[in-house]
């Protein structure tokens, strides 16, 4: 009995494992539920405890706690309102800088879960669908950061890969010692210090155009009309030896940071509809 119940785990385990390789977009019976319930932690008021309280205060009394709660939801709503400023603040520089003919609509999301359940997939799944206008290959970006494509999107959530995902490739510009921007592919090259990190190839450095150096910036192109360029993508961490073929291999710390906000922004390419509740 003990020896079937084993096999049984392990028929389990090994279906999580395959399920992200056969199922790259998610599996919603599974995701959905889940990211849900951790939504919910994201929405819960940050505890008055965070604020200091002195001695003999009668902070004991519910008086006391219901204003110390209201407070924390205030503090929570400006926190809040003042990154939602920001990412659209640096959001519309990047859009200037880009020149396009018509400006994309974009919509906040909400990110109900941030860390991806499968290590060999990196995603996010926001609660944004198909009823607010979301389709796949939506870009999502985190102010003037650029974070992913919709991989999959339902009614009313959607599955973003990121950009740190081993099946991601982006095209790329990096900028020279002379503000010349090269051409280059981006793609996930594993982890270095506990952190993804990602490799750039086919840059060629040709006479004129200067050097890549360390801590030089990488943005997207404007090789997809759907993805904005000049999106931050991150900065060169290393550069390979130039001098070979003139075509270096860089590494690239990616700026993207999700502990930064809990919220991002999809940029869509189809109108919203009128949504019930939201």
């Amino acid at each position: 009995m003990r020896l079937r119940k084993r096999h049984a785990w392990g028929v389990v385990l090994i279906a999580l494992f395959a399920l992200p390789v056969f199922k790259p977009g998610g599996v919603p019976l599974l995701e959905e539920p889940t990211g849900s319930f951790f939504g919910w932690f994201s929405e819960v008021t940050p505890s008055p405890h965070a604020f200091a309280k002195s001695e003999g205060d009668g902070s004991d009394s519910p008086r006391i706690r219901a204003l110390e709660q209201e407070r924390a939801r205030d503090w929570n709503d400006h926190l809040r309102a003042q990154d939602r400023l920001r990412q659209r603040a640096e959001l519309l520089q990047v859009l200037k800088r880009s020149q396009l003919d018509r400006l994309p609509r974009g919509v906040l999301a909400r990110v109900l879960r941030a860390s991806d359940p499968y290590p060999l997939r990196r995603s996010i799944l926001i609660d944004r669908g198909t009823d607010d206008g979301v389709r796949v290959g939506d870009t999502v970006v985190m102010g003037g950061t650029y974070a992913g494509r919709v991989r999959s999107a339902r009614s009313s959530t959607s599955l973003v890969q990121l950009l740190t995902d081993p099946r991601s490739r982006q095209e790329v510009f990096v900028r020279t010692s002379k503000g010349k921007l090269l051409r280059g592919y981006a793609q996930r090259s594993g982890t270095r210090d506990g952190e993804d990190n990602l490799e750039i190839k086919f840059v060629r450095l040709t006479p004129g155009v200067g050097v890549i150096q360390a801590k030089a910036p990488v943005f997207t192109s404007n090789f997809d009309e759907r993805v904005p360029a000049h999106l931050l993508i991150g900065l060169v961490s290393e550069v390979s030896d130039p001098n070979m073929d003139r075509m270096p291999t860089l590494s690239v710390r990616p700026a993207l940071d999700l502990d930064r906000s809990t919220e991002v922004i999809v940029l869509l390419t189809s109108p919203i509809r009128s949504r019930a509740g939201r």
